[in-house]
Order: structure tokens, then C-alpha cells, then sequence
């Protein structure tokens, strides 16, 4: 028996808009009320994902069943798994706050993922199914890797802290179950995941990068499906106002403007050739000092995630995007931009001395000597004052 490629994108499509739907309430909600108010962000935040997390926990119950059935398998009725405590929810919104705030509706849209993964896999513990991680869209290296482990058993070590591993936000892989030992989902070809995580000798970011200029057209594609479907007005908008060229307009980084230029010149800076050698240029720095903060800002898997405990990419900062934008024109370059250079060198070399420092503690350090945090945050309250006063 096969899950025909139809079936299976009809159900993680309706997983990932049920879990998309609570990140942009959120969105709404954080636009509305700002994130000054910690116990109501975080009293919205875990209401979102009870009444989310819920929705696709019986969703996933509904394809558990419907798979056993198609497979001939009686099994008892599939239960979903615990919903995230407040203290959970608490930590994870709060983890993205401080380090990410544009992040936090992503964070809940993990949070609700998570539950939908959890209970797949946590009904095939019961049963003695097998499961796989079936990847799909614009796939990571690491969900590749864990594709590449083809049909397994579940165990309790198929879990990390009673969670799935490797959920994310803006991610439409998910878990595939089978009773028979023999069913599989169209298109699933573990095998040749495999031979591309070998072909990178099991590194991850170069298996990334790989990865990215073989199936970039197609990346590409299904970037513009999903703007085209969910944000086409606001892109059409964004683009007719230069922003993307220039962002000049952006006084807010927590706007849904601030958002999408931020992910749209990160995909930019990632296929820029030369924006390295005229940073330093414009800076009187080493070009390889320049790169190696590109590298590590942009297209690395530098940040250990503290919810996950896996290596990705840092989220997308329209402060970053702008002083990185600044700094590679040359023109009017702000004291905040020279700061990110030294904050960033500072940080990596916080990071190389002190291998398996938190994150977190890293960039505290480096910001005791070139605070860019502070600077930019400075610097847009300024804009935001001098926009209201006119």
C-alpha cells in the first residue's frame, strides 16, 4: 500500500495552516499590543497553543487511523499527545524575546508542530508501528539526514525530552507511519537522502549548501507559491515601495514590513559575490574577516536553537539586514553598522575560545564591549520619534 502524493500534501497542508494560523495570530496580537506586557504575551501565547495544539493533535490522530485502516490494522483509538504547559510555552517565547523578538510567532508555530509530531510518534510507541521523516518543500539539510534513516521502529530514543526531534517553524516535513512493513509514501526514497548526506561527508552545512544549488529553482518556486497564496499583497506593496531596495521606510522591527524585508535580503545577501570584498573595503577591514561574519550570520548553521538543541541558521533581523546593507554601499553607514562588525568578530571568537558556551551568554559578553543591540535599538527609537514629531 501506498500514501499517494495527493493524500499525503493534502494532509500537511492542512497541518502546516493549522500551525501557521496560530503564528499569524500572533503576528496580529504582538502588532496590536506590543511585548512590553509579558504575562499577557505569554497568557495569549499559551491559549494559541491549547486551542491549536489540540487541532492538529486530532488531526494527526484522524491520518494515524486512516493509515492503519487503509492497512488492515485494528488499532485502539489514537490519542493526542500532551499539549505544552505554560512553563513550556513560557520558556520558549521568552528564549525568542530575547533573542529574536520578530521570531516569537515562528515559536508558536513550533510549539503547535510539535504536538502534531508528537502525537504520530508517540501512537506508534504504543501500537509498534514503524515511522519515517518524510520531507517535503524546501527541505533543510537536517530534516534530509533524518529522512535518511529510512523506516524505524519507535523507541523512547526516537525522542528528546518526550518531544520529536527537529520541529520547526516554516517547515512542511512530518512523520509517516506503517504497520505492515512494507507501505511507503509517494516519493519517499530514503536512500537517496542518504547517499547525499554521504556524498557531503556528513557535514551538515555543506550538505545545506549542496543542496540549496540543486534544488534552488524549485526553492524558489515554492517561495513564491506560498507569497503568491499567503502574502502577495503585502509583497506587491513591499516591492513597489523600494523597500527591499533600500529600507528606508522601516522605523518599527517588529512590523510585518521589518519582517519581510528581513527575510527577503537575507536570501539576497546569501547570493551576493562581492559584498564582502566591499565591506571591507568601505570598513578598512580584512576581507576574510568579513566573510567569515557572513558566513556566520548568514548562511551557517551557527546558533544550537535552546529549545531544539540542533544547529541552524539565525533568524532573520531587519536591523542586521540594514546595516549589512549600509555597509556594502558604502553610503550613509550609521556608528551601530561599524558596531555589528566588531560585535560579531568579538562574538566568534568568544564562541571558538570557549567551545560549547551558551549562545546567549556569548553574545552578553561581546556586547559588554560593542553593544549593537543597544545601538540599533537606539537608533530605531530615534526614527520612530523624529516619524511621529513630523
Amino acid at each position: 500500500m501506498q500514501i499517494t502524493e495527493k493524500a499525503w500534501v493534502e494532509y500537511i497542508t492542512k497541518m502546516s495552516q493549522i500551525s501557521q494560523k496560530a503564528a499569524d495570530l500572533m503576528q496580529s496580537w504582538v502588532q496590536k499590543n506590543g511585548l512590553e506586557n509579558d504575562k499577557a504575551l505569554l497568557d495569549y501565547a499559551y491559549a494559541l497553543s491549547q486551542h491549536y495544539g489540540q487541532a492538529i493533535g486530532a488531526l494527526s490522530c484522524q491520518m494515524y487511523e486512516a493509515t492503519a485502516a487503509a492497512q488492515g490494522v485494528i488499532v485502539p483509538t489514537a490519542e493526542v499527545a500532551d499539549l505544552p504547559d505554560y512553563g513550556e510555552v513560557a520558556k520558549a517565547v521568552k528564549g525568542t524575546k530575547k533573542q529574536s523578538p520578530n521570531n516569537i510567532p515562528g515559536t508558536l508555530a513550533r510549539l503547535v508542530k510539535q504536538v502534531g509530531a508528537d502525537t504520530t510518534l508517540k501512537n506508534a510507541e504504543r501500537d509498534g508501528a514503524q515511522f519515517a521523516w518524510v520531507p517535503h518543500g524546501d527541505t533543510c539539510a537536517f530534516c534530509i539526514t533524518l529522512a535518511s534513516r529510512g523506516w524505524q521502529y519507535m523507541s523512547k530514543k526516537a525522542l528528546r525530552n518526550g518531544h520529536a526531534e527537529h520541529i520547526h517553524a516554516h517547515c512542511d516535513c512530518e512523520y509517516a507511519v506503517r504497520f505492515d512493513g512494507k507501505s511507503t509514501v509517494a516519493g519517499y526514497d530514503p536512500d537517496k537522502y542518504l547517499e547525499e548526506y554521504y556524498d557531503a561527508n556528513g557535514d551538515i552545512n555543506e550538505m545545506r549548501r549542496k543542496r540549496y544549488a540543486q534544488n534552488k529553482d524549485a526553492i524558489n518556486a515554492r517561495k513564491r507559491e506560498l507569497y503568491a497564496s499567503k502574502k502577495a499583497e503585502k509583497l506587491e506593496k513591499l516591492r513597489r515601495s523600494d523597500i527591499l531596495i533600500s529600507g528606508a521606510r522601516i522605523t518599527d522591527l517588529n512590523s510585518a514590513e521589518a519582517d519581510e524585508f528581513a527575510e527577503m535580503y537575507y536570501e539576497e545577501i546569501r547570493h551576493f559575490s562581492t559584498d564582502s570584498k566591499k565591506i571591507a573595503d568601505n570598513l578598512g577591514k580584512e576581507e576574510s574577516d568579513i566573510r567569515k561574519i557572513k558566513a556566520y550570520l548568514f548562511e551557517d548553521d551557527s546558533l544550537i536553537d535552546p529549545d531544539t538543541g540542533e544547529s541552524r541558521q539565525f533568524d532573520p533581523d531587519c536591523a542586521i539586514a540594514q546595516s549589512w546593507q549600509r555597509l556594502m554601499n558604502g553610503k550613509d553607514i550609521k556608528l551601530h553598522d561599524k558596531t555589528l562588525i566588531e560585535h560579531e568578530l568579538l562574538e566568534m571568537k568568544i564562541k571558538q575560545e570557549n567551545p560549547g558556551i551558551d549562545h546567549v551568554k556569548a553574545h552578553e559578553l561581546a556586547s559588554e564591549k560593542y553593544n549593537y543591540p543597544k545601538e540599533a535599538l537606539e537608533y530605531y527609537g530615534n526614527l520612530k520619534k523624529h516619524k511621529k514629531s513630523q
